[in-house]
């Protein structure tokens, strides 16, 4: 059983964690524009293992008591959890509008909340779904209010929507092998391998499908890219994804899958303040309904002894 002192930290630090995610659309969106999406993600691992390159140093012998099968969730960590569910979520955005990008990852809770389950024992009391679902509703309103999101051009829509909920599946089952993994080894290695992983395998397919890494472009201080980069490898990625491992070893993966919609709800706002899409009342109206619903699903009080 989770003490509620700790329950109430994870639960601080995946709030914290989320709204640094957030701040990302201030830069991703304008760099997609100037950049290859494999180029962009390839150069985020690699400043972020650059960073974390000493505490892997430091903990290599644990290297030495890698089970096969820790070693597979490390690769869905590393290759699918980092590499491809970025990719994909940030490829979304050439083909879609990025606010219902951000819509379809409400949707992680669903395959959060189904893989926490069915393989890590997770209970609770039928009252959390009801909440869980009023969570997903009321955020689809935050995001629409009472418009057609699908309105356009079908065919951009239908190979953004493959991509967003491409992302909605690596981003949700990441959470559950971050919890298995979280029993053996503590969260720095966790995050270091996560995106040391990632580096390996972005690597390989900016190479396969580039004529070169950009290093002039990307390297360049003075130029136009090298502090957005930076800024989202460290920030919304490595820091907020710190945070969000040391808050999920505190709480389970179905409340750290709920917590996540704080990341779509605080996109919404920051393009509502700082890029002019305002809120009608409907999406205020709902906000304040997301806001609650999450309340009641954070209650120690939801949760049933596991089996």
């Amino acid at each position: 059983m989770i003490k509620p002192t700790n329950f109430w930290l994870g639960v601080v630090l995946m709030v914290i964690c989320h709204l640094l995610r957030s701040t990302d659309v201030f830069f991703r969106v304008g760099v997609v524009k100037e950049v290859p999406v494999t180029i962009l993600i390839m150069w985020e691992h690699l400043f972020n293992t650059a960073a974390l390159a000493p505490l892997l140093l430091k903990n290599w012998r644990v290297y030495t008591r890698i089970s096969a099968r820790d070693l597979l969730l490390f690769l869905l960590v590393g290759w699918g959890a980092s590499a491809l569910g970025i990719l994909c979520f940030t490829q979304a955005f050439h083909y879609i509008n990025p606010a219902l990008v951000i819509l379809l990852q409400k949707l992680q809770p669903l395959v959060t909340i189904s893989l926490g389950v069915a393989l890590l024992g997770e209970r609770f009391k039928p009252v959390f779904f009801v909440w869980a679902g009023t969570a997903v509703v009321s955020s689809y309103f935050v995001s629409f209010s009472l418009t057609n999101p699908f309105s356009g051009e079908w065919s951009k829509v239908g190979i953004g929507t493959c991509f967003a909920l491409g992302a909605v599946f690596f981003w949700g089952s990441g959470t559950v092998w971050g919890k298995f993994l979280l029993r053996s080894y503590d969260q720095i290695f966790i995050l270091a391998n996560r995106f040391l992983l990632g580096s390996f395998f972005t690597v390989l397919l900016a190479w396969s499908v580039n004529s070169d890494f950009w290093a002039g472009a990307i390297l360049a201080p003075n130029g136009p890219l090298f502090w957005k980069i930076l800024y989202m490898a460290l920030v919304p990625g490595l820091l907020a994804t710190g945070l969000f491992y040391f808050g999920l070893s505190n709480v389970e993966a179905s409340i750290a899958s709920i917590l996540e919609l704080i990341f779509p709800l605080s996109s919404v706002l920051i393009m509502w303040k700082f890029f002019g899409q305002t809120l009608d009342r409907v999406q205020i109206g709902a906000a304040f309904i997301l806001f609650y619903s999450m309340s009641r699903i954070t209650s120690p009080s939801m949760k049933q002894n596991s089996r």
